[in-house]
């Protein structure tokens, strides 16, 4: 299936597949990840445990797991029409812009490598974690999840799923004004971002990993731009890489810093120019897109008849 992503700019993705995977404090709807409080108290009665081992394997509430845990995930936003206007007006630049298609090759996730340190799956028997990089749809509703509708879906594996399975559905429903956008989303942690740039590096209470960041080559200072650029998929250990992203993710109050994930080049499969769009083809790096071999461009126009675009192939 082709989920679409809507760009301002392409800048930089078709050429090094990076996208972003954006925190809550950067995210546009002031009621993303709320939930109802009592009624997930109320959910959590008939769990067998009505506690969860949190990040530093603390017995805490599911309320407090979350609380502690929510912004320290990301989600990127993919939709199924390429042709909303109202989100080529808002998304892509007053259809200036472009739309992405990424292509999903059943339950396989899009991603080069995705990073799933032991950390972040469950201590159970049974590997779990919902952070596992598939596209999910939205659900939409009047209500706040938990509200009336906790006893509409299954939790009999609850004891193995935990408080992540909790932390990540709240990202999964939101309200049902923004149904015409058909969002599907990929819900991670942002301790699992293949690159991250930081701008206030100097508010990290770990002075080890400061001084990691200071002196290793997989990270760099970008004097123009004033932060640091850190490639954390070239950190080759697994434990130091989830410590240095751990630490970065501790940051993601600050709506400046960027989390971004790399893409498979065979999930990059089209680009579609908008109404207004002056991207020209031939200046458009797409080295990294190109690579499979398969990589096409399309074109929005207007139909004469309706309030509606078309696309032909370029």
């Amino acid at each position: 299936m082709i989920y679409f992503k809507y760009m301002s700019s392409p800048r930089t993705f078709f050429e090094d597949g990076f996208i972003r995977l954006t925190q809550r404090s950067a995210l546009n709807d002031p009621f993303e990840a709320v939930y109802s409080a009592d009624g997930l108290n109320d959910l959590v009665n008939h769990f067998d445990d009505q506690t969860v081992s949190d990040d530093s394997y603390k017995e805490v509430s599911f309320n407090q797991y979350i609380e502690n845990s929510i912004d320290k995930v990301g989600i990127i936003s993919l939709s199924e029409s390429k042709d909303n206007l109202l989100m080529w007006a808002h998304y892509a630049d007053e259809h200036k812009g472009i739309v992405v298609g990424i292509s999903s090759f059943g339950s396989t996730n899009i991603f080069s490598n995705l990073f799933l340190p032991s950390a972040l799956t469950s201590s159970s028997l049974i590997n779990y974690t919902p952070f596992d990089g598939i596209i999910r749809p939205i659900i939409y509703r009047k209500e706040l999840r938990y509200r009336n509708d906790r006893f509409d879906f299954d939790y009999s594996n609850i004891c193995v799923e935990g408080g992540a399975r909790i932390l990540s559905e709240v990202f999964l429903q939101k309200s049902e004004e923004w149904i015409y956008e058909k969002e599907h989303r990929i819900i991670l942690r942002l301790e699992q971002a293949d690159k991250a740039i930081i701008y206030n590096i100097q508010d990290l209470k770990n002075t080890k990993i400061k001084n990691d960041i200071h002196s290793f080559k997989w990270a760099k200072f970008n004097k123009k731009k004033n932060c640091y650029e850190i490639k954390l998929n070239e950190i080759g250990d697994e434990y130091h890489r989830y410590a240095v992203s751990s630490c970065l993710a501790s940051l993601s109050n600050d709506s400046r810093n960027i989390y971004l994930m790399k893409l498979g080049t065979s999930a990059i499969s089209h680009c579609l120019f908008g109404l207004n769009c002056s991207f020209e083809i031939d200046k458009l790096a797409v080295s990294y897109a190109r690579s499979t071999g398969y990589f096409e461009y399309w074109r929005a126009i207007k139909n004469n008849a309706y309030y509606c675009l078309e696309f032909e192939q370029i």
